[in-house]
């Protein structure tokens, strides 16, 4: 059996991002989540072109390039101003329930563009990965949350499709290119994106003055390090070296990862149906390490 090298940097890339969003939680709240957003953007493009002038760029076919350029778009940037703006209208626990379509329409589409197949072992670990981190996030404890409405599910939806097609592009563009320049292209592509919507909306201007703050960008850089530049670069290694569905089904543990945290940390009570969920996961994601 080959040592597993996606599914381990796919599940990097879950504890880099459960990290980053404990390190971004306080300056989210503070000054909200575009600039934040736009922030770790820059300064993950900037760490990884630094790193593409060191290593160099490897030349590619300009369609894989497109590819990956519409990867970002599509899944760093649509995706995510998509899933705010449904944390606004569903909150933040109903919003995450969504994000258990993100393997399921990422295994659709893999098996109808790309032709990945998946075996019976690791359709029953992404399921049961899915399942748990599910179980976990719907039984966390959570505050009141706002009503229902159509236009939140349809945002958290579309989220949840957009992600999933940035997956399927960037595995695509990854047949051409090498992670670490493909990686760089995928977050400035979806930064310049971030910048044009800032444009659009009239507050790039105060976004970017409100992150120049002293105290800010000294906390946002190395949340930004880890989230963004460790947490996009596993992420990219991942849809590489394993098949898509595996590689969205085991991103999506961060929650599995913010338990312990929550449980340590914060002192929060976990009750039976989360650990009962953290175990299913955990049992999902081996039978994937195994496949």
């Amino acid at each position: 059996m080959e040592f597993p090298v996606g599914e381990i940097a796919s599940l990097g890339a879950a504890l880099c991002w459960a990290i980053g969003l404990n390190l971004f939680a306080r300056d989210v709240r503070g000054i909200g989540a575009r600039p934040v957003n736009l922030f770790k953007g820059i300064i993950g493009s900037a760490l990884f072109l630094a790193c593409t002038l060191v290593a160099g760029w490897r030349p590619a076919p300009l369609g894989d390039q497109v590819f990956i350029a519409l990867s970002g778009v599509v899944g760093l940037a649509l995706g995510d101003t998509l899933l705010f703006l449904a944390l606004g209208q569903l909150g933040a626990h109903r919003t995450a329930l969504f994000a258990g379509l993100g393997p399921v329409l990422t295994a659709l589409g893999g098996a109808v563009f790309l032709n990945e197949l998946l075996g019976v072992q690791q359709v029953a670990g992404v399921l049961a990965a899915t399942a748990g981190v599910g179980l976990v996030v719907y039984f966390r404890p959570h505050g009141e949350e706002p009503s229902v409405t159509s236009r939140g599910l349809l945002l958290a939806g579309v989220a949840a499709a957009c992600q999933a097609g940035g997956t399927l592009l960037s595995k695509r563009g990854l047949q051409g290119m090498d992670v670490l320049s493909s990686t760089a292209l995928r977050l400035v592509s979806a930064t310049a994106m971030l910048a044009v919507l800032g444009l659009v909306r009239g507050d790039l201007g105060p976004n970017l003055r409100r992150l120049m703050a002293r105290g800010p960008v000294s906390r946002l850089v190395p949340a930004a390090f880890v989230g963004t530049f460790l947490g996009l670069g596993l992420m990219q290694l991942g849809i590489a070296r394993t098949e898509s569905a595996v590689a969205s089904a085991l991103h999506s543990t961060t929650p599995l990862f913010t338990l312990p945290i929550a449980i340590l940390v914060l002192r929060e009570r976990v009750g039976g149906g989360a650990i009962a969920g953290s175990l299913l996961a955990v049992a999902g994601i081996v039978t994937l390490l195994l496949a």
